[in-house]
């Protein structure tokens, strides 16, 4: 042990505290860091100038990327203190890599660490030894905690035991950690339990043959409370924690019919972050195994019905944006009186579930009839431009600018990626000053490798996206030429391809706006289509185009 007499102790410092997991943070463990810090700066008469508490933070996470961590060096490079105080090494990082990173982050600003509880500080070669010795033991004696407790896991999950997570809806934890089948009164609701729930759940579905979403409306209309409302959990929004929206919906209730654990079997280890063995054991069932098969079979019915009518092409996908909420127009269709299916555009927050009295209401617009207008538009544009010619320039350049906000990420990408070359050097010299060992290098590449790999993924997709923004219009090093070569594409009947692809270019926005005529009272949808060769065209200003968009039926 070193023994620091008070002429080599700092007079002014900050302290960083931190414990790792939210119930640490919940019992305050973080507390009797603090205490202890209070007491040891009182002790060798050192004045504190700040804290800096990371609380419920993985000492896993970088320094720059941990709320108070970021701080903490903020302060540093703009030379507020020179000493921080750290009660174990464990506090800083759980991680060689972490722990060092941090250190050299620090002293890059001139900054020393001190460990409140081990003989070091990163004043001095011995110092700097002892760090890495103790970075290297912190993330080994994680590793070998880690090891024990899976190994202890397993056993467990054979006995049966339930190991960590929600308990699934319809079942409680009993004191030696088994399964057991909840049957008592819900809050609010006592004439049901929570598997009276799941059994009318998977009834509805499996024997009546109700869709996902009907069964979410009809358990939010009977206000039963959903497991996070019945147990007064909170989910966690950045670094706070907050109420849910308290509704069932329609994932959830798919996720819970796929759930084998209700039919009395269940699998662990199937969301393991590392490979492992799945582990099957027995566990109470709620529904008989025929009755999950029956709901597992009415999901993959309902499944191909909603996409049996998605085989037309859709013209416009991805261009139509709803005036109300403001989610992209889908292609569908609908039955008629005579049930004859139609095609549409309805605009997407009618499927995005929200609550049964949550969907947008933004009118519907018959498809084959506003793709014949957009259609005729374009053509009469590409055959008599006329003054309009000078406006397309325009409107392409706004077309372009989608795919200038792909190039500037794509450039910010290659960015970090070079910066890892950066991070290699930096690595290497701790080698050098034999700060770190070769086989925390070594730990240490491999990572980095991991970190390029998926920025190297990242810029892939990136430039799949490039390639589907761009516009026929970037072939051409004139308008002219791109009308031209329009006009050779055109027949009497153009393939799908060819008119998608003359839209893609021609189209900059299709809005649908919710109107009310004063006349009548009734709702109708007033489509604006603004063109790259022209600012807007309303087609909902006759009679007759008002009327066709009326007629269109609601979801």
């Amino acid at each position: 042990m070193f023994n620091f007499t008070d002429a080599t102790l700092p007079k002014d410092v900050v302290v960083y505290p931190r414990v790792s997991s939210d119930d640490q943070a919940e019992r305050e463990t973080i507390k009797n860091q603090v205490e202890f810090a209070e007491k040891y700066c009182e002790l060798h008469k050192m004045n504190i100038i700040d804290w800096y508490k990371d609380d419920g933070v993985s000492g896993t996470i970088p320094l720059d990327q941990r709320p108070e961590g970021k701080r903490l060096l903020e302060d540093a490079k703009a030379g507020k203190f020179k000493t921080v105080l750290i009660y174990n090494m464990k506090r800083l990082g759980r991680k060689a890599r972490v722990t060092l990173d941090a250190i050299y982050q620090l002293e890059e600003y001139g900054v020393k660490i001190k460990s409140m509880t081990e003989p070091f500080d990163t004043g001095d070669p011995m110092g700097r030894f002892i760090i890495t010795v103790l970075a290297g033991q912190a993330e080994f004696d994680r590793d070998t905690l880690l090891d024990t407790l899976w190994h202890g896991a397993n056993r467990a999950a054979r006995l049966g035991k339930w190991l960590g997570g929600i308990v699934p809806y319809g079942y409680y934890k009993d004191e030696e950690s088994y399964l057991q089948i909840d049957e008592s009164p819900l809050p609010g609701k006592e004439e049901m339990s929570q598997a009276d729930v799941i059994r009318l759940m998977y009834d509805l579905v499996g024997r009546q043959g109700w869709s996902t979403v009907k069964v979410a409306d009809y358990f939010n209309i009977l206000k039963i409370p959903p497991s996070y409302v019945k147990n007064g959990l909170k989910v966690k929004r950045g670094q706070r924690k907050v109420n849910t929206a308290g509704i069932w919906r329609p994932g959830r209730i798919s996720y819970m019919i796929k759930n084998t654990t209700y039919k009395g079997y269940h699998e662990y280890g199937k969301r393991a972050t590392r490979e492992r063995e799945l582990i099957k054991r027995e566990v109470p069932a709620i529904v008989s195994p025929e009755l999950w098969e029956a709901a597992q079979q009415s999901l993959r019915s309902n499944q191909l019905e909603s996409t049996r009518n998605a085989t037309r092409d859709y013209l416009l996908r991805g261009l139509i944006k709803c005036g109300s909420c403001g989610i992209t127009y889908t292609g569908t269709a609908f039955s008629d009186s005579k049930g004859k299916k139609k095609a549409y555009y309805a605009c997407g927050g009618k499927f995005v579930y929200k609550g049964p009295y949550e969907k947008c209401e933004n009118k519907n617009v018959p498809g084959v009839w506003l793709e014949e207008l957009v259609w005729n538009e374009c053509m009469n544009f590409i055959l008599d431009p006329g003054e309009a010619i000078n406006a397309l320039a325009n409107g392409i350049d706004e077309k372009k600018k989608a795919t200038d906000k792909l190039l500037n990420e794509k450039e910010l990408v290659l960015s970090s990626l070079r910066s890892k070359e950066s991070e290699k050097q930096s690595i290497l010299t701790l080698y050098r000053q034999k700060i770190i060992s070769a086989l925390d290098v070594e730990r240490q590449l491999q990572e980095i490798l991991k970190e390029s790999n998926s920025l190297e993924l990242r810029i892939k997709e990136i430039d799949r996206a490039i390639t589907d923004e761009s516009s026929i219009a970037d072939q051409f090093d004139s308008i002219e030429q791109l009308l031209v070569a329009f006009r050779d594409k055109l027949t009497s009947n153009p393939p799908f391809e060819i008119k998608r692809e003359i839209v893609k270019a021609l189209v900059h926005r299709i809005e649908v706006v919710q109107q009310t005529d004063p006349d009548t009272d009734k709702a109708y949808a007033n489509v604006q289509v603004q063109y790259c060769f022209s600012k807007g065209i309303n087609h909902t200003d006759t009679d007759l185009k008002r009327q066709q968009v009326r007629n269109a039926p609601d979801t």
